[in-house]
């Protein structure tokens, strides 16, 4: 287990994900969301993070889809219940939602550049703007709401782009 603490680079410099300059990532066992953005963490740190989930996408973009099921049943029994919880659980989607919108475009995450979502070629329509919406308003049930669809507009927009990429290569 080799941990290393890492300054948080500019193209990832956001208070909203990272209130610390600095963060910890465990480069022997790397989970994608823990801590947010771990694979660009150490890619833009020039660490080597084995293999790259925006170049081996299939296999990464399964794992996010996996963990939002599960942490989309979770945060409807917290919205269902009125809970005040939902923060910790809505950046952590909100920060996989990111993953699945770049890693599906074969890039990584930039969350300050003219990179923005809008300029992404696979994408919901209004996926910005509607993004926009659930970081200002995070623990809303509307943007729970917003963020589902976001994943299952994703999805599907990126199971397109795989399905005519493997036609064309026939």
């Amino acid at each position: 287990m080799k941990e290393l603490t890492l300054s948080i680079p500019l193209q990832l410099n956001d208070p909203f994900f990272f209130p610390e300059s600095k963060v910890s990532v465990d480069d022997s066992h790397i989970i994608p969301d823990d801590p947010f953005f771990a694979y660009e963490i150490l890619y833009y740190n020039d660490e080597v993070a084995g293999s790259l989930p925006w170049e081996d996408h299939e296999f990464f973009i399964g794992f996010i889809l996996n963990s939002w099921r599960e942490g989309e049943e979770y945060l409807k029994t917290l919205f269902k219940k009125r809970s005040k919880d939902t923060l910790p659980l809505m950046k952590k989607s909100i920060a996989q939602v990111y993953m699945l919108l770049y890693w599906s475009n074969s890039m990584p995450v930039i969350l300050n550049s003219d990179t923005t979502i809008d300029n992404l070629s696979i994408k919901p329509v209004n996926a910005g703007e509607r993004m926009s919406f659930i970081r200002n308003y995070p623990t809303l049930f509307h943007s729970f709401i917003q963020l589902s669809q976001l994943f299952e507009e994703q999805h599907k927009q990126y199971a397109k782009s795989l399905a005519l990429k493997r036609a064309g290569e026939k």
